[in-house]
């Protein structure tokens, strides 16, 4: 491409000469009346961007500083658009006419070259990378938004340029650290429900390049060993990349349940029940230091449950089709780390039982319910290796809901110091504020984004409310719960974790009296 720029956007009048006249020093050296710049090369950048580069060089009176100065100026406008590899030269040339010649040597990518890749296909990653694709030329504004694209938990990509092997190109290494794509866990803890034993057994394993794709497939479980009808869950899920969709993922996922659940006042609730969902992932563009997904799909549940009142048993069983929209962002600060969540999960009437058997399940519902869900945390590290942590997450639901839709409350998920689930609400808002001590072994060293050895202490105050709309004559309709407690997290060679809580309930509830001491804990292995 040759660009000619002789005046344009604008004629040189006497004033604007004036304004770009060159120093002092130019008296030394020979004067040139530029009138045009002849740019040869330029592929990257259009007309317009050429010409406000070097227009503040033409006009009379000029040296060859000036065509330095356009020289320079050119280059910078590449630069700034993140073509740092392209160059701009002035070749050996006769300024006689007036006429300067600039020429543009726009370096391509020769060879683009993955080092070290055992788990994950090459072409994949040299895929992810369109910034440092061969035969073009690099943007390097584009680059670090591709990095992020190749990092994950099992891969990290570092790459590296040099000159090319042909003149007039760069090599782009890509050195790969991967690691097999597996992960599983195992966790014992005692996060019990009312009238259940108290011990767990939770383990989940996954794969995450099925294919070679990038596909993910995982399966978890939970189960009460003491007494496995108390608590005996399955799931598993499968991610799916759409082809030419980097940012879109489908997830298909179900949920088997063959126990009982939670005792909530006198009623003992008994159940069987499926959960199939599917869900459309979507990655959106991050903002610097802030990254967000947005997830949509549908769910089709089925319940079979009896409900024992003394010495009678009702059926009620319940199929439904919910739909829920979920957006997710994080924000990543020097010393800081945001995160928060938002859900909206509604129901449309007709589709699933009928009216009545919601009625039936719980008095006045009827099908068709929306509600919002949300939570906000905060981690904020302070001086001398402190750290406070703050949450806050709730439910606003516009009518009453079942009780597999409504909000729990009670348990290490919401407030420590009371069983799990300990109420359920229709709506509810809880809050966590949580002071760390400083680690007292390991390093900064980090693995999948967590220190490798951590040990910490910390206190803790939290509690909330839950509500119920449209209750019955005389039932209560508003449940209370609040505690404060200590505690204290290990994490030993990246893989072994362990936690234990001793709390003291501030407001009797359920099961649970005023003031009474409940430790829970949690041990588990990653990997």
């Amino acid at each position: 491409m040759l660009a000619m720029y002789h005046g344009a956007p604008a004629p040189v009048s006497g004033a604007e000469q004036a304004a770009t006249e060159p120093s002092a020093s130019a008296e030394t050296q020979p004067a040139i009346y530029i009138r045009e710049y002849r740019v040869q090369g330029s592929k990257k950048l259009g007309p317009v961007e050429i010409g406000n580069a070097v227009y503040p060089f033409l006009g009379p009176a000029r040296t060859v500083d000036d065509v330095e100065e356009a020289r320079a100026a050119l280059e910078k406008a590449y630069h700034d658009k993140g073509f740092q590899s392209v160059s701009v030269e002035v070749p050996q040339q006769s300024a006689a006419r007036g006429i300067i010649v600039l020429r543009v040597v726009e370096n391509k990518v020769g060879r683009l070259r993955v080092h070290g890749a055992r788990y994950f296909l090459p072409s994949d990653i040299k895929r992810m990378a369109p910034s440092l694709a061969e035969g073009a030329v690099p943007d390097f504004n584009e680059v670090p938004k591709d990095l992020v694209k190749m990092q994950s938990a099992d891969r990290q990509v570092t790459p590296a340029l040099r000159t090319g092997v042909e003149p007039g190109t760069v090599d782009v290494d890509l050195t790969v650290k991967d690691t097999l794509p597996l992960h599983g866990s195992i966790e014992f803890n005692n996060r019990y429900s009312p009238d259940t034993v108290p011990l767990r057994l939770n383990a989940s394993l996954s794969y995450g390049n099925l294919w070679q794709l990038g596909h993910s497939i995982g399966a978890s479980f939970q189960i009460a060993p003491e007494r496995p009808e108390d608590a005996t869950v399955y799931s598993g899920y499968y991610i799916a990349r759409v082809p030419g969709m980097d940012n879109f993922s489908l997830m298909f996922m179900g949920t088997k349940q063959d126990s009982d659940v939670s005792t909530l006042g006198g009623a003992a609730v008994a159940g069987r029940g499926e959960i199939l969902g599917v869900r459309g992932l979507v990655t959106l563009p991050s903002l610097g230091n802030y990254y967000q997904s947005l997830s949509f799909g549908l769910d089709w549940k089925n319940f079979d449950e009896d409900v024992v009142v003394g010495d009678d048993t009702f059926s009620t069983p319940i199929q439904y089709w919910p739909i829920s929209i979920n957006y997710g962002g994080s924000w990543l600060g020097k010393r800081s780390f945001t995160e928060f969540n938002t859900n909206v999960t509604f129901h449309l009437r007709g589709t699933g039982s009928d009216p009545i058997e919601f009625d039936n399940k719980r008095y006045l519902a009827d099908g068709a319910f929306i509600y919002f869900r949300g939570d906000v945390s905060h981690q904020h590290d302070l001086p001398h290796g402190f750290r406070v942590f703050g949450k806050a997450q709730g439910q606003i639901a516009d009518s009453p809901l079942i009780n597999s839709e409504q909000y729990a409350g009670g348990g290490l998920g919401t407030v420590r110091g009371y069983l799990e689930s300990t109420a359920l609400g229709d709506s509810g808002l809880f809050g966590t504020l949580e002071l760390q001590s400083p680690s007292f072994i390991g390093t900064d060293r980090e693995e999948r984004g967590q220190r490798v050895n951590e040990w910490r202490v910390y206190g803790f105050v939290e509690g909330g409310s839950l509500w119920l709309r449209e209750p019955l004559p005389d039932q209560q309709d508003t449940f209370e719960l609040a505690s404060l407690g200590i505690g204290s997290r290990v994490r030993l060679f990246g893989t072994l974790n362990g936690s234990v809580d001793i709390a003291w309930p501030l407001i009797e509830q359920g099961t649970t009296s005023e003031g009474e001491t409940f430790v829970s804990f949690r041990v588990w292995s990653d990997f």
